[in-house]
């Protein structure tokens, strides 16, 4: 069993997050988790993540404030607390904070292929 604190939890700059704030909660160096990395992303207000496709699969879920997430079509989700999105990979989105507030949301990625 691994019990990472969250004022323990390490920093880490995922690419193009500019102004974003990231932890890692578990997985990677942090625990022994090997099927999931889980991480913790503060997004100040104004913040954008630009339009970008990732190579993982993620799963998102609001736990403060509300995220707009944009497709490549011009699509937007407005999520808001407790809210989650599936994102496969190789699917093209950008996250935006237009709601003035900070909001925060945990990350689940798989590891990365080894």
């Amino acid at each position: 069993m691994d019990i990472v604190k969250f004022e323990d939890a390490p920093f880490y700059n995922p690419p193009n997050h500019e102004g974003v704030i990231s932890r890692r909660l578990q997985g990677d160096a942090v625990s022994s988790a090997d099927f999931a990395w889980v991480g913790h992303s503060d997004f100040p207000a104004g913040v954008v993540v630009p339009m970008e496709a990732g190579t993982f699969s993620k799963i998102y879920v609001v736990t403060t404030g509300s995220l707009t997430i944009e497709q490549t079509d011009g699509t937007r989700h407005l999520l808001g607390q407790w809210d989650s999105i599936f994102i496969p990979a190789g699917e093209a989105r950008s996250v935006i904070n237009e709601s003035g507030v900070p909001a925060a949301i945990i990350v689940v990625t798989p590891p990365p292929a080894t």
